[in-house]
């Protein structure tokens, strides 16, 4: 693990230093407003795919990891991050909800949304494919990689939320799992980025939490059949939830998650 520790350092402050040329590239483009009505720049999230993809590309070069782990890891990257960034860049807000632009697209109209989640599940499915063997592995794992994602983009509604989720997440799967140095890279981004978002001074977006969340589902893919099916019918049981309920509700009145997702941002609730 010599090499993916010292990558992630180099990721950590590659991420450090990219971020504030990054606002200033995206601010006047494309911004947004939070949940405290300010308007903060979206996108940001962009840093995982830039700093990430370069070092599993190094590790490939140094035969550090194999290649069809860099490969599938680049190409969960990349596919997540296209469509998470199409999202941000171009989609709205008229449809709520997974469901909702299904819905929507019953009427004609084809959301971003309903391109992500489509789109998402044939990268899901590839990835599976490939890294995969049995028919009902497949499944499970490609569920699991597209859940993982949306469930990660159901939390960027806070600041720090999905990063703070994400890094919790992916301890275990560091720890042991085949894809835990593609996954300690993203640990050491995240880590750099989410110093922003806690400050309210940007917003990770489609672009970013899909792809943590996809990365997520990677590492998952490493797991006991049992586990994954364990995982994956929860995750299901949380979307069904999320199509009526409110996941923030959920957080707020559960005070060890309240005391979690409110760590960090205590300046920000004062503003």
């Amino acid at each position: 693990m010599y090499w993916p520790i010292l990558l992630s350092i180099a990721v950590y402050i590659s991420t450090v230093y990219l971020m504030p040329l990054l606002i200033k590239t995206i601010r006047p483009r494309q911004s947004a407003f939070n949940y405290q009505n300010q308007e903060t720049p979206v996108g940001l999230g962009l840093v995982f795919s830039l700093t990430v993809i370069p070092a599993v590309i190094v590790l490939l070069v140094l035969k550090r990891i194999p290649l069809l782990q860099g490969s599938i890891a680049i190409i969960t990257v990349l596919g997540f991050g296209f469509l998470g960034l199409i999202d941000d860049t171009l989609g709205s807000r008229d449809a709520q909800g997974f469901l909702g632009h299904f819905r929507t697209l019953r009427h004609g109209y084809l959301t971003t949304g309903a391109l992500k989640a489509v789109f998402g599940m044939i990268v899901a499915v590839l990835v599976a494919v490939v890294s995969s063997s049995g028919v009902a592995n497949i499944i499970f794992n490609a569920l699991n990689m597209a859940l993982w994602a949306n469930f990660t983009n159901l939390l960027d509604v806070r600041p720090g939320r999905a990063g703070k989720f994400f890094l919790l997440a992916v301890l275990p799967l560091i720890a042991a799992g085949p894809y835990s140095p593609v996954l300690l890279l993203a640990f050491g981004s995240v880590l750099g980025y989410l110093p922003w978002d806690l400050g309210g001074k940007a917003m990770m977006g489609d672009v970013g939490s899909n792809v943590l969340g996809a990365l997520i589902g990677l590492g998952v893919m490493g797991a006991p059949f049992l586990t994954k099916m364990v995982i994956c019918l929860a995750l299901v049981g949380i979307h069904l939830y999320a199509e009526k309920g409110s996941l923030t509700q959920v957080i707020e009145r559960t005070p060890f998650l309240n005391y979690l997702d409110s760590l960090g941002r205590g300046d920000l609730r004062q503003r």
